[in-house]
């Protein structure tokens, strides 16, 4: 597959009293180039476990969760569909906390023996609900159907990983589809930031994504607007799905 020419933006934060986005038209070697699918969370998806209104996990609130599977179905399903018929490599990256659905992946997880004190554990039961960890969905998840991996493409729960498999296949370029925008897709390990540090350059499909948005930011997309403008201020640039597919030749 020749070079992808791909129109992407970001934003220019200086001079501070004239700021605004850039347009740029960044010529991509398949090859080198990852399409990393992350945090793909089956909680409330046909083959997930339920949304359980006592818990605050996964995406968090309906509207939120409803959302990421939309943009599972719509954007991120065909956008891997094309991916894999060209030179693109296709990575996926987890949280290990379903690491015992995935036994085969290295996972450094420990249990917490630790004995938070009473303030902090009250708030953790407000913000996610009194014995989250085991009792919610989270317990279940597993990575949704609609986006899983297919014969071939690694999964991860960290960097390191992704990291060396960056180096050993010479893959210098990571576009980046999935969960939660403001939150995982920053600075979550294989995310962005912990990426663009060792060197990678960062792309975001930015309507292949969606934030932990409460149902009182969902309606202007609060969370997800953040995320997106942090991700192209500081760790790379964004373009659209449209344009990938068209770069791509779809």
């Amino acid at each position: 597959m020749n070079t992808i020419s791909l129109k992407t933006r970001y934003y220019r934060a200086i001079p501070i009293d004239a700021t605004g986005y850039e347009e740029e038209t960044l010529d991509l070697d398949p090859e080198r180039t990852a399409v990393v699918i992350m945090h793909c969370w089956n909680i409330g998806c046909p083959d997930g476990p339920p949304v359980d209104t006592r818990f605050c996990v996964g995406m968090g609130w309906p509207q939120a969760t409803e959302e990421a599977w939309r943009v599972m179905k719509d954007v991120i399903r065909p956008v891997l569909d094309t991916a894999r018929t060209t030179d693109l490599h296709i990575c996926h990256v987890e949280a290990d906390w379903m690491d015992s659905a995935y036994p085969e992946i290295e996972s450094r997880r420990k249990p917490d023996t630790s004995q938070p004190n009473e303030n902090w554990q009250k708030l953790i039961d407000r913000a996610h609900g009194p014995r989250y960890l085991e009792d919610s969905p989270l317990a279940q998840m597993r990575r949704a159907e609609m986006v899983a991996p297919e014969a071939g493409e690694p999964l991860f729960f960290y960097t390191e990983p992704l990291d060396k498999y960056f180096s050993e296949h010479g893959i210098d370029t990571a576009i980046y589809a999935g969960f939660a925008t403001n939150m995982c897709i920053l600075n979550a390990p294989g995310g962005a930031q912990p990426m663009a540090a060792r060197g990678h350059r960062c792309i975001l499909i930015r309507d292949a994504t969606v934030g932990t948005e409460t149902p009182e930011s969902f309606p202007e997309r609060l969370a997800t607007r953040y995320g997106i403008h942090m991700f192209e201020w500081k760790l790379g640039s964004s373009t659209t799905s449209s344009d990938l597919l068209q770069a791509l030749g779809k």
